[in-house]
């Protein structure tokens, strides 16, 4: 883990901890919201689109987040925030483009698509909260892990490969993108006190 010290200094990270809670909450509140309608009317047609369930308006959640992340490279001020979150959104917006312009097609043409961008998210999420040095590191990796798990499912194609199972794991997928949002902020709020108490 030494090349990535340097990468992630704490110093790059002298941000306000308060908005992006409240973006944490935001997306597992959305999250959340989705996992639990996908439960109760997984049958649900949206935009046309028969036997997709909830997977249209997944794919609308994932595409706004990662035209989120795109304009938060293009207003970060330092190259490594440009590129991280750059590589992020495009991954979010391109999928999340696909499964929207793809809502004619069978749910089953999407779940290699779903299964890696899972497994991508989950293993980038678990690599970072080890290059941080997150504190609980355990604990805040277990989205990550799930998220892969979930991954390994879709291409095993079990316990489905319907559009209520697809649009579920991507359900869970933004809650859990969520919660990893607020414990980085929770890190970084720590980051700053402990840095307040070492100026005193």
């Amino acid at each position: 883990m030494k090349p990535f010290k340097n990468f992630f200094r704490s110093e790059r990270f002298e941000m306000d901890w308060r908005p992006l809670v409240a973006q944490g909450i935001v997306i597992m509140l959305i999250g959340i919201a989705l996992v639990l309608v996908c439960t109760v009317r997984p049958n649900v047609i949206i935009l046309s689109a028969r036997e997709l369930s909830w997977l249209p308006a997944s794919g609308m959640v994932i595409l706004a987040l990662g035209l989120v992340e795109c304009l938060d490279a293009f207003l970060a001020e330092e190259t490594r925030d440009f590129l991280q979150n750059l590589q992020v959104g495009v991954l979010d917006t391109v999928i999340g483009a696909l499964i929207i312009l793809s809502v004619a097609e069978e749910p089953a043409r999407f779940s290699m698509m779903i299964a890696n961008y899972l497994i991508v998210r989950g293993v980038v999420r678990v690599t970072l909260i080890y290059a941080l040095q997150m504190p609980r590191a355990a604990l805040s990796s277990v989205g990550g892990f799930l998220s892969v798990v979930m991954g390994f499912m879709i291409w095993m194609g079990w316990p489905s490969t319907a559009g209520w199972f697809l649009s579920l794991c991507l359900n869970v997928e933004i809650a859990v993108r969520g919660w990893a949002i607020i414990i980085f902020a929770l890190w970084i709020k720590q980051q700053t006190d402990t840095e307040l108490l070492r100026a005193r």
